[in-house]
């Protein structure tokens, strides 16, 4: 894995909280659940494989999980990852 520290922009973080409050009180903790998983994955992966999504547009890449699209660039010369954007499965955003 290498040394590298993910970076979420405001509007991703939004995203995800807004996704809990589109859902009865009851589903937050599998919801909750979910976007633990999605986190850990996307972070894991991205660590691991800064450079694993294939190129959308620049130095802007793209990495799907489980139905939703993240927007990502990678600086290795400061060693982070930008997450600039989450897309949500069906939304037309090409």
């Amino acid at each position: 894995m290498q040394d590298v520290t993910v970076l979420f922009a405001p509007g991703v973080d939004a995203a995800l909280v807004e996704l809990i409050d589109h859902v009865d009180s009851d589903s937050i903790p599998t919801v909750l659940n979910f976007l633990e998983r999605i986190h850990a994955r996307l972070v894991q992966t991205l660590c691991a494989f800064p450079e694993a999504g294939p190129v959308f547009q620049g130095a802007v890449r793209i990495f799907p999980v489980e139905g939703y699209v993240f927007l990502y660039e990678h600086r290795p010369a400061e060693g982070e990852i930008h997450v600039l954007d989450m897309i949500a499965p069906g939304r037309n955003w090409r």
